[in-house]
């Protein structure tokens, strides 16, 4: 016997036959539902569905088992999927604690100083131990910030002697960096990509110049957009540049103030031909770091998410590359909530959060599992947020215990909503819509796509934008 899985989506219909779309987030997969299908699966009915179309459903994972236990199956899949990482050990290294730029929203408090060299030997001799003990295969950097080019030295430090500890030549070391963009100038990017296997960049730019300026500005108060713009331009616009090999993110962090530069930049990077070149230019509201309060000048999550799907829809018409899938399972959702990889900082703190590092907020909040110089080698069984998952299925203390996207978010940010701020993404405001929007994408001809896209733009209600239940 089968059920219609709790962890399905359902939209209004989309056509005058009432056709609608059933969204399983727990396989990231959407068909198609007639008017009478629809109607069995609401009421129960699954025996009257034939039995070709239960055999669809079942294989998308809109109808489960009857008896499963539909949350505990999530849960146990991604404590599982935690501990065995699929044979890749994730680290995050700040090798620096300065960064050159004072974004307001930014939680951390930057001095300049670099990891010392006898830290470098003991981060080596950190990951190499575990990488051992793990029985891993392969090992993926995160370089991070402050700025992490800052301490450029000493990333080419680290990666060296830990390949030579390794001394494997078929075990890949690769990485993946994350630059406010001030310092990558050509010759370091092709030293990053050839010489430490850094496959993936992220730079922010938070709208076209004016805006960018006064989010994104030097310690000093000066511009840093045209710096940024024109490296990453550069970049992408080389020949030696390999979009298939090597990605090139960009962050656009949005707020009350720049909100309305964000369309300025996304026709900037098409008219200058970088929008084929880029992997993806994507948005995200300000939020509170450090206990900074920044959110306090967000736009509302409703409007993010309308504005969001708003400008999805023109880097589609202005032909930027796009994909009809909707978001897929996700097991992890970042280093607290299970794995055996760290975050360490240029001083020799160990952390398992990206966000509490050279923060005075988080000073005495627990979140720093040791030092390099004391715990070399130590493993910490016990980590904060570890049990995240655990709390989610078996309390009802957060709003992830009950809610149908769970698969594909996982709760985000645990820290989050332990300090008292909602961690839900976007797409808990726009789902359905976004669902409708990828659809149009797979079935419409290129030809028509504009004009489509402006129709069902131009629809848009208040009441598509609000927090699904």
């Amino acid at each position: 016997m089968y059920k219609l899985s709790y962890y399905t989506i359902i939209t209004n219909p989309i056509d005058g036959k009432n056709t609608r779309l059933a969204y399983s987030t727990r396989t990231g997969h959407i068909v198609s539902l007639s008017s009478l299908c629809h109607d069995f699966l609401q009421n129960g009915l699954v025996g009257s569905i034939p039995v070709y179309i239960q055999e669809k459903l079942i294989k998308t994972g809109i109808l489960v088992p009857a008896e499963e236990d539909e949350l505990a199956s999530i849960i146990n899949e991604n404590i599982d999927f935690g501990e065995t990482e699929q044979g890749q050990l994730n680290e995050v290294i700040q090798p620096s604690a300065m960064c050159q730029l004072g974004c307001y929203y930014c939680g951390q408090q930057h001095v300049k100083s670099s990891i010392s060299d006898d830290l470098v030997n003991k981060l080596v001799e950190r990951i190499y131990d575990k990488f051992v003990k793990g029985n891993y295969k392969k090992i993926y950097i995160g370089w991070f910030g402050a700025e992490p080019l800052m301490g450029l030295p000493q990333m080419r430090a680290i990666y060296r002697r830990l390949t030579a500890r390794i001394a494997d030549p078929t075990v890949h070391i690769g990485g993946k960096i994350v630059s406010n963009g001030l310092s990558l100038k050509e010759n370091i990017f092709a030293e990053l990509v050839q010489e430490l296997n850094v496959d993936t960049f992220e730079i922010t730019l938070d709208g076209v110049e004016e805006y960018h300026d006064s989010h994104r500005f030097t310690k000093a108060g000066g511009p840093s957009f045209n710096i940024i713009y024109q490296n990453v331009k550069r970049i992408v616009s080389s020949p030696d540049y390999n979009p298939a090999k090597t990605r090139m993110t960009i962050r656009c962090n949005v707020d009350i103030n720049n909100v309305e530069g964000v369309e300025p930049l996304i026709r900037l990077i098409a008219a200058d031909n970088l929008h084929r070149r880029i992997y993806n230019l994507y948005f995200i509201g300000i939020y509170s770091w450090g206990g900074n309060d920044a959110q306090t000048k967000s736009l509302t999550k409703e409007q993010f998410a309308r504005m969001k799907l708003q400008w999805e829809i023109l880097q589609v018409k202005l032909g930027y590359p796009f994909h009809t899938t909707m978001h897929k399972r996700k097991k992890t959702t970042c280093m607290a909530t299970g794995g055996k990889g760290e975050l360490y900082d240029a001083f020799g703190n160990i952390f398992n959060c990206t966000e509490v590092s050279y923060s005075d907020f988080y000073e005495n909040k627990d979140y720093k599992l040791g030092t390099l110089q004391q715990d070399t080698l130590k493993t910490f069984d016990v980590k904060p947020h570890n049990d995240w998952y655990s709390i989610v299925r078996d309390t009802d203390k957060y709003p992830c215990h009950s809610c149908r996207l769970l698969p594909i978010c996982g709760g985000s940010c645990p820290k989050s909503w332990v300090e008292g701020n909602s961690a839900c993404p976007p797409y808990k405001f726009n789902i359905q819509k976004e669902m409708e929007f990828k659809y149009l994408l797979a079935t419409t001809p290129l030809a028509e796509m504009d004009a489509v896209l402006t129709a069902f733009e131009n629809a848009f209600a208040e009441e598509d934008f609000v927090r699904y239940r």
